[in-house]
C-alpha cells in the first residue's frame, strides 16, 4: 500500500543516515568525542492512510434495524382491522337493505296509487255505464210505452174491427140465451184469410157453439188485417196469427 511504504522508506533512510554518521564521525568542534555506536531499536509503524472526505453521495445509510414488533400487539392491530373491516361491510350491507326496502316502499306505494286510480277509473267507468244503461232504459221503457199504447189502440181498433165482422155474418139460433159465452181459437195469415177456427171453450150449447164458429169462417177474410201485418208486422204476429175471440149473444133477447 502507498502509505505503509511510505512510512519504511523514511525509517530506513533515517537509519542510513544515522550509520553513516556513525561510520564516519562527527567532530562538532575543536574537542574530539567518541562516540560509541549503540544498538537502536526500531520499531516498524504502521501509518494509517488519511481518511478521504465523506461526501454526502458516499456515506452509506446505515441499515435502520426493525424494531421487535409484539405479537399480541401486531394480533390486536390484525384484529382492530377485521372488526373495522367487519363494520364498515355491515354498514355497506345495512344501506343497502335500506335502499332496497326504500325502492320496495316506493314501488308498492306507486302500484297501490296506480291500483286506487283504477279502481276510480272502473268505478266511474262502471257509474257512466249504469248511467247510460238507466238512461237507455228509461228511454225503452218510454218508447215501449208508447208502442205498448200504439199496439193496444191497433190492437183495440182490430178487434172491434173483427167482432164487427163476425157479428155480422152470425145467424141466431133458436137455442141462444143472454149469458151464453163461446171462447174460439182462430188462426189467421197475414193477408187476413181464416185458415182454422176451433171452440177453445164450450158455452154448453152446442148450437151456438156452432153457430158463433160459423160466423168467423162465413168471413172467410179480414181484410184490414193484411194492412196490419204489412204495416205492423209484430203487432199481426203477435196478437192475429193465432189468437182467442170471446162470443157472447149480449144483443139477444129473451
Amino acid at each position: 500500500m502507498p502509505g505503509y511504504s511510505a512510512a519504511i522508506f523514511c525509517s530506513l533512510t533515517l537509519h542510513g543516515l544515522l550509520l553513516a554518521v556513525v561510520i564516519i564521525g562527527w567532530t562538532p568542534g575543536k574537542k574530539e568525542v567518541q562516540i560509541r555506536p549503540r544498538y537502536i531499536q526500531a520499531t516498524l509503524l504502521q501509518v494509517k492512510p488519511p481518511k478521504a472526505p465523506v461526501t454526502k453521495k458516499q456515506v452509506a445509510k446505515k441499515p435502520v434495524k426493525p424494531k421487535p414488533v409484539d405479537n399480541k400487539q401486531k394480533e390486536l392491530a390484525a384484529k382492530k382491522r377485521t372488526e373495522a373491516k367487519k363494520l364498515e361491510e355491515s354498514k355497506r350491507l345495512t344501506r343497502l337493505r335500506n335502499e332496497k326496502k326504500q325502492k320496495q316502499k316506493q314501488k308498492q306505494e306507486l302500484a297501490k296509487k296506480e291500483r286506487l286510480r283504477q279502481e276510480r277509473e272502473k268505478a266511474a267507468e262502471a257509474l257512466r255505464r249504469k248511467q247510460e244503461q238507466a238512461f237507455a232504459d228509461a228511454l225503452d221503457e218510454e218508447e215501449e210505452y208508447i208502442t205498448a199504447e200504439q199496439d193496444d189502440q191497433l190492437v183495440g181498433s182490430y178487434s172491434a174491427y173483427i167482432r164487427d165482422r163476425i157479428v155480422n155474418n152470425w145467424s141466431r139460433p133458436p137455442s141462444a140465451r143472454r149469458g151464453m159465452e163461446v171462447v174460439l181459437s182462430i188462426q189467421l195469415v197475414p193477408t187476413g184469410r181464416v185458415i182454422a177456427v176451433s171452440v177453445e171453450r164450450s158455452s154448453g150449447n152446442d148450437a151456438f157453439d156452432r153457430s158463433a164458429e160459423q160466423a168467423v169462417y162465413k168471413v172467410e177474410r179480414f181484410e184490414k188485417l193484411q194492412e196490419l201485418s204489412e204495416a205492423s208486422p209484430r203487432v199481426f204476429e203477435e196478437t192475429f196469427r193465432h189468437f182467442k175471440l170471446i162470443f157472447t149473444p149480449d144483443d139477444l133477447r129473451l
